[in-house]
C-alpha cells in the first residue's frame, strides 16, 4: 500500500484522506510465515506533512488472517483490526520523535506494507485457537477430539501424581 503525499509535500500542516485496500499483499515476501490473509487488507487513514520532511500517517486496518489453531492444527479464520501512527522522514538523521521511530522513505510515496504487517503480526494471538473450548489432539493417537472420543481416550494418571487421586479435602465422603 503506498499513500502518495506529492499534493502535501510543500504544504506543511496539509492533510490528506485515504482509504486504501491491497488484495495481493503477500505476508511470506517479508518474513511472516505464521498467517496468510483470508480477506483484503483496508486502511482507512490520513497523512498529515508535520513540516521538516514529517508525515505523520494514523488510521485503522481491518482485515481477516487465515490461522492455524495451536490445539487441533485445523486452519480457521480469524476477523482482525488496529490502529496505527507512525511518522515518515526522508532524512536519515531524524531516529526518534516522541515515542514514535521515524520510518525513512524517499520520493513522492510512503509504503505502509511493511508497518501494517509488523502491527497484524504484533495483535496476533500467542496461541491462537479456533475456538475456546477447542480440545485439541489426542496425545496417544493423533485424533481430532473436537469431532468426538477417540478408542485410547481413557484416563491415564501420571505415577508421579497417582497418590493425589485419594487426597480427600474438609467435606469430602
Amino acid at each position: 500500500m503506498r499513500l502518495s503525499i506529492s499534493k502535501i509535500k510543500q504544504q506543511p500542516a496539509a492533510t490528506l484522506r485515504y482509504q486504501l485496500t491491497d488484495e495481493q499483499l503477500d505476508p511470506a515476501a517479508y518474513g511472516y510465515s505464521e498467517f496468510r490473509f483470508a480477506a483484503p487488507l483496508v486502511f482507512d487513514g490520513q497523512a498529515t506533512n508535520r513540516g521538516g520532511g514529517l508525515f505523520e500517517v494514523t488510521g485503522s486496518y481491518q482485515t481477516s488472517l487465515q490461522l492455524i489453531c495451536s490445539r487441533c492444527l485445523n486452519t480457521f479464520t480469524l476477523p482482525l483490526s488496529g490502529e496505527i501512527k507512525a511518522l515518515y522522514g526522508s532524512s536519515p538523521e531524524e531516529e526518534t520523535e516522541g515515542e514514535l521511530a521515524v520510518h525513512s522513505f524517499s520520493g513522492d510515496n510512503i509504503d505502509l506494507d511493511e508497518l501494517l504487517l509488523s502491527e497484524i503480526n504484533f495483535a496476533l494471538p500467542m496461541q491462537p485457537l479456533c475456538k475456546e473450548d477447542c480440545r485439541g489432539l489426542c496425545p496417544e493417537c493423533g485424533t481430532d477430539l473436537n469431532h468426538g472420543a477417540c478408542s485410547c481416550a481413557k484416563e491415564q494418571i501420571d505415577p508421579r501424581w497417582e497418590k493425589l487421586a485419594y487426597f480427600k479435602f474438609n467435606g469430602d465422603e
